[in-house]
């Protein structure tokens, strides 16, 4: 890591450098991210590894920035709070999930604090003349964040998420245009079935992305003890999709709720 700027109580970017990220093939999209691999306190190195979005990339993509929520608990909030130049970073695998169709005249996007940076690099990267809104779920917004869209802001509640609420009031512009919906994991299902099935717009109108889970820890112990019960639910629920990705996660997540993995 060649930077580490703690750029308030919430936020910490980090520079990081090297090869590895220009060999992953990067998608070049504005929420591409990157698994990566974070030094433990202990001396050790998380093998499992942590998506997070490249805030920003150069242009021979072997340079990029990522933010981090100092948020309690989490192997990469725990890095961040300990960070120093020198740190040494795996990285693996990256992806993206943005899907703004190329005729859209409006983007609305709505998020919590894990998808800020991925938000903010859409906003960045938005080409002259796209409507944006933005509705953040935020204790507070980064001075960099936006200059020219209009940002709205709601104050996090202590338990759960008004991601859902915010979603279901959502006024839409008239003609083409695009949702993207960013936050936990729980929250964002609830976002997804409601633009899905009681809006009814089609799957090319809207982006739904889980960035974390609020029982992440327990989560995790219950898909290591039942990982080929999730496969078998997945390998089903795509079977029986007809190759609709959309209708195969209704078919997933009802498996996995009707089985107790998955909490409604």
């Amino acid at each position: 890591m060649t930077g580490v700027h703690r750029l308030s109580e919430t936020f910490v970017r980090a520079d990081v450098e090297g090869d590895a990220l220009a060999a992953l093939g990067l998608p070049g999209v504005p929420d591409e991210a990157c698994v990566f691999h974070f030094p433990l306190a202990d001396g050790g190195r998380d093998e499992i590894g942590r998506w997070y979005t490249l805030r920003e990339i150069s242009p021979d993509r072997r340079r990029a920035r990522i933010d981090l929520v100092c948020h309690a608990g989490g192997v990469g909030a725990g890095w961040a709070r300990r960070a120093r130049v020198g740190d040494e970073l795996g990285v693996s695998r990256s992806h993206s999930w943005f899907r703004r169709p190329a005729d859209a005249r409006w983007q609305i996007l709505v998020g919590d604090a894990a998808a800020l940076p991925a938000l903010a690099r859409v906003v960045a990267e938005t080409p002259p003349g796209l409507t944006t809104d933005v509705i953040l779920e935020v204790d507070e917004i980064p001075a960099d964040f936006a200059e020219h869209v209009r940002v709205r802001r709601e104050v996090p509640p202590e338990n759960g998420s008004r991601i859902p609420e915010i979603v279901a009031g959502l006024e839409l512009p008239e003609g083409p245009g695009y949702v993207y919906v960013g936050g936990e994991a729980a929250a964002t299902r609830a976002a997804r079935k409601h633009l899905r099935h009681e809006r009814g717009l089609p799957p090319s109108a809207y982006g739904v992305l889980g960035y974390w889970r609020r029982n992440g820890e327990t989560f995790r112990r219950t898909w290591e003890a039942n990982q080929e019960r999730f496969a078998r639910a997945y390998a089903d629920a795509e079977a029986a999709s007809g190759g609709d990705e959309e209708t195969m996660m209704d078919l997933y997540e009802a498996t996995l709720t009707r089985e107790g993995l998955l909490s409604p």
